[in-house]
């Protein structure tokens, strides 16, 4: 009878203790919805793009929360916004969680943090001919952007260091690159991610090597049970190879593989190196062999290279004093007929008008040539200075005036009279006269001929569009355009595009050309340069 009641109220009390346990994290969630805000602009972690020219959130930490979502069985809703308002999210309960977030101390008195699933660091930077600065120490009395709120500046703000607040690293870097300030301070890989987008390498360098280096985890407040959800997801990723994958689409393969990969596959790993170790007493002779091998077949084939490098350069120069040659030898057998006749026909009127006409066209297509020529092999050193998008236009448009009037041509142009851009004037000049010369010639002997001129901003730079309704460009020929000595026009040198391709490029201009055969042709010269970015 005492053993029933024991095991009757042993029955119970198991009854009354799993009873009432808390109800699980994710059957708090309504339709199993996560809500997670991040940052708007932290390539490659965070940022929206624009694909189709529909805005795109995405990056590493997008695509590590959805994976976590997919695995878990729940749906994310993410919300980008700047920094600062994502920490003010969270703290007002309005998210569940904050996407990526470096871990420190005193962050941890706010927020509790996931698992950490990559490892991040801080860096230093500064512009190339920087010596003044070589650690963070240096930074004393010192001008640096950092974004506001974000782990770096939780770093600086208690040191001697004039703070420039910024909304994103992409503002600080671009404060740098201004002299605005004397450093930048950041996430090391976004700052170089960005560097590369926006093709700045060459203009900046990191000092002071990896800052803090911490743990890059989940956040959530104090407290909540969800971050169980994202532990058990970011577990999963990890052991399924999911994580590596997004890792390596973002960052490319890994120098250093995660702490965790090597804990997944220590065991595999230990009994490799034996199997390895047992092998290689066995491959020792034959290494030996084929090291004297390859240094011999080494020999052989940086002769064979070297021979290959000096016919390939003597192939090239051969190509180009072919073009050269077959383009100056046409104007020059036009001359020398000229002159053979010149003795029995120079008393002949219709001879000596044609002669007068004819040779100094052909000697200034020599020129022309000569020139186009020079250009290209010795640029000029470029001075830019600012100057009204309109100005440039109608300096280059008077010199066609009379013949767009002359040939009935329906001139059509939209300028926004604000543009300013910064560039050298006679090189961009050149560049605009050569575009809208074959334009002209596009439109020879096409009915009701347009040509259509707009200035406008676009992603706050400006750009200037061109226009026409002639003949187009074959679609098999679009890629060769700016190649040198390539043309479809008789008469044409082949460089005129060719020249202005380099000169804007050293402008920070780029040409994009949209042309249809038989419908017509649009450039766009888009003025990319960091000087002519309009906020």
């Amino acid at each position: 009878m005492i053993y029933r009641l024991w095991l009757i109220a042993l029955m119970l009390g198991c009854f009354l203790f799993w009873g009432v346990q808390p109800v699980a994290a994710e059957d708090h969630l309504e339709n199993r919805v996560l809500v997670v805000a991040g940052d708007e602009n932290f390539p490659p972690y965070e940022f929206v793009d624009v694909i189709d020219d529909e805005k795109v959130y995405r990056g590493f930490n997008v695509d590590i929360l959805k994976a976590v979502a997919l695995s878990t069985g729940y749906e994310i809703q993410f919300r980008p916004m700047p920094w600062a308002e994502a920490l003010k999210a969270l703290d007002r309960g309005e998210v569940h969680a904050v996407g990526g977030m470096k871990y420190n101390t005193e962050r941890e008195k706010l927020y509790d943090f996931s698992e950490a699933y990559m490892i991040n660091s801080l860096a230093i930077f500064v512009l190339k001919d920087m010596q003044a600065i070589a650690s963070i120490n240096d930074l004393a009395g010192r001008k640096v952007a950092v974004q506001k709120d974000a782990i770096g500046y939780h770093r600086l703000k208690n040191q001697p260091v004039e703070l420039v607040l910024t909304t994103n690293q992409e503002e600080a870097i671009a404060l740098l690159l201004s002299g605005k300030v004397d450093a930048a301070f950041g996430n090391s890989l976004t700052g170089q991610y960005i560097l590369q987008r926006t093709k700045k390498n060459e203009y900046i360098k990191i000092v002071g090597g990896a800052i803090d280096s911490e743990g890059y985890c989940v956040a959530v407040k104090s407290g909540d049970a969800i971050l169980t959800v994202f532990n058990k997801g970011l577990k999963e990723i990890k052991k399924n190879g999911t994580y590596d994958k997004i890792y390596a689409k973002w960052f490319g393969e890994p120098i250093d593989y995660p702490i965790q990969y090597y804990k997944r596959n220590f065991d595999i790993a230990l009994g490799l190196v034996v199997f390895l170790v047992v092998l290689a007493v066995g491959f020792i002779l034959v290494n030996l062999y084929l090291q004297r091998e390859v240094k011999k077949r080494t020999k052989e084939i940086e002769k064979i290279n070297e021979e290959l490098q000096r016919k390939d350069k003597l192939e090239a120069l051969g190509k180009l004093v072919a073009c050269i040659a077959h383009e100056i030898r046409t104007p020059l057998t036009s001359i020398k007929t000229f002159v053979e006749l010149l003795p029995a026909k120079y008393d002949k009127p219709l001879f000596r008008e044609k002669i007068s006409q004819f040779v100094p066209q052909e000697i200034e297509r020599l020129n022309g040539i000569v020139n186009d020529l020079l250009n290209y092999a010795n640029p000029r050193k470029v001075e830019r200075e600012c100057v009204p998008l309109k100005r440039l236009l109608d300096n280059s448009m008077v010199l066609f005036a009379d013949n767009i009037a002359k040939k009935g041509i329906d001139l059509q142009i939209i300028v926004r009279e604000e543009l300013v851009v910064v560039v050298d004037i006679h090189q961009m000049k050149q560049v605009m006269i050569n575009i809208l010369l074959n334009a002209l010639e596009a439109l020879e002997g096409i009915d009701k001929p347009t040509l259509v001129i707009v200035t406008e901003l676009k992603d706050g730079q400006p750009c200037m569009i061109i226009s026409d309704n002639g003949r187009g460009v074959a679609r098999d020929n679009l890629k060769f355009i700016f190649e040198p000595f390539f043309t479809t026009k008789t008469g044409g040198t082949g460089l005129g595009l060719f020249v202005s391709y380099q000169l804007a490029s050293q402008n920070g201009v780029d040409i994009i050309i949209d042309s249809h055969e038989g419908i017509g042709t649009k450039v766009i010269l888009k003025f990319s340069s960091e000087e002519n970015l309009h906020v």
